[in-house]
């Protein structure tokens, strides 16, 4: 009867069921980057993402993200990554974690879009804070050794982009066309715009 005098609580039901999936699924892989039993001298990777997307009526459009990504190499060198965007509750979260056999550093960075509120936390895994850039270095080096794996990703507040735009002016007159065509003006000069760099571990040092 609930169902017949509310059409979309099915639909509803059906985006929570699909988030609490998607929470157990990232449960399930973190489990396994972190299981000891792992070949340990072999390289690897897995991922797994999802998306659903909703709309009902004049609602705005619901959407939910989610992904999840492990690297290995020999030594015990592993990488993670995990990331989650939800609109209808504003949460943006993304973690990357370093790991060295049973040693590991993962920044994680939360920010929820509608309340404004931001989260930076930081997970030592049998290491203290203070051993944090060190460790980092050492990942670097082990990680350079193997081509497989990116450069070491680092976190930090996301600096704010600054575009400049140029004014637009219209050339008036066949006389101004023609004088333009005689005498080009040189191009200007280009803005280069670095993409958001996330700043690891090394950086973090308080």
């Amino acid at each position: 009867d609930m169902e017949l005098r509310n059409p979309f609580s099915m639909l509803d039901s059906m985006m929570f069921g699909v988030r609490n999936r998607m929470e157990d699924m990232h449960r399930n892989v973190e489990n396994l980057s972190t299981d000891s039993n792992a070949n340990t001298n072999a390289h690897s990777f897995s991922s797994s993402s999802v998306m659903t997307y909703s709309k009902v009526g004049d609602e705005p459009l619901k959407v939910f993200q989610a992904s999840s990504q492990t690297r290995r190499a020999p030594g015990g060198i592993k990488e993670t990554r995990q990331s989650l965007k939800d609109s209808e509750s504003g949460l943006e979260k993304m973690s990357i974690g370093h790991h060295i056999q049973d040693r590991g550093h993962v920044v994680e960075k939360k920010q929820n879009k509608k309340t404004g509120e931001r989260e930076l936390n930081q997970d030592f895994q049998n290491l203290d804070e203070s051993e944090a850039q060190s460790f980092d270095e050492e990942w670097q080096q082990e990680v350079s050794k193997f081509r497989p794996f990116a450069p070491m990703s680092r976190l930090e507040a996301p600096k704010p982009r600054v575009v400049h735009r140029a004014a637009l002016t219209a050339a008036t007159g066949l006389d101004q066309g023609r004088r333009d065509k005689a005498n080009p003006k040189p191009e200007g000069r280009k803005i280069h715009i670095d993409d958001l760099k996330v700043k690891g571990s090394g950086m973090m040092k308080q």
